[in-house]
């Protein structure tokens, strides 16, 4: 009796595919290189606190709180997106497809940004500015837009609604 559950839990839940494990760890990596540009801006704030601008003047010498204030709270927000993203990353990993699909918007449009900044404002695509996101984005793309991936996320999908119906 015990024989014929496991192979009926096997039936039931699929393989996650390698591509679901790596979108996964890559969207991981992709918070931890944020969490570094969080720590990178902490470590060196006086700088950062002075490259604040609002209507193309520079606030810190004007009010050097408030370009404080501006930037903890830029800081802060990217830090909850970041956590959010991690989130993301494991609702992905437990095959939620609407996580995925998600997921691959986020990684499409932060690939735009960068693109349209590149085009736009003349901004360079370089290790010290946004080539590591930029190639975390292409590869968690490539990675959950795979067949494997959506396969998975729909037979997870219509696992759930099964053992529901029962």
């Amino acid at each position: 009796m015990t024989g014929a559950r496991s192979v009926e839990a096997d039936v039931a839940r699929p393989r996650r595919p390698a591509s679901v494990v790596g979108g996964s760890l890559l969207m991981v990596a992709r918070a931890l290189s944020g969490g570094f540009v969080i720590g990178a801006v902490l470590t060196r704030w006086d700088e950062f606190v002075g490259t604040i601008e609002i209507n193309g003047a520079r606030l810190d010498p004007v009010d050097p709180q408030a370009a404080a204030a501006i930037l903890g709270w830029l800081l802060g927000g990217y830090g909850f997106i970041l956590v959010l993203y991690l989130g993301l990353a494991t609702l992905v990993f437990t095959g939620r497809n609407w996580a995925r699909v998600v997921a691959m918007a986020f990684a499409s449009a932060s690939i735009l940004i960068s693109f349209a900044d590149y085009s736009l404002n003349g901004a360079q695509i370089t290790l010290r500015t946004s080539l590591v996101s930029v190639t975390l984005d292409i590869l968690i793309l490539l990675a959950l837009s795979s067949t494997n991936a959506r396969h998975y996320a729909r037979a997870v999908r219509a696992a759930r609604k099964d053992r529901a119906a029962r």
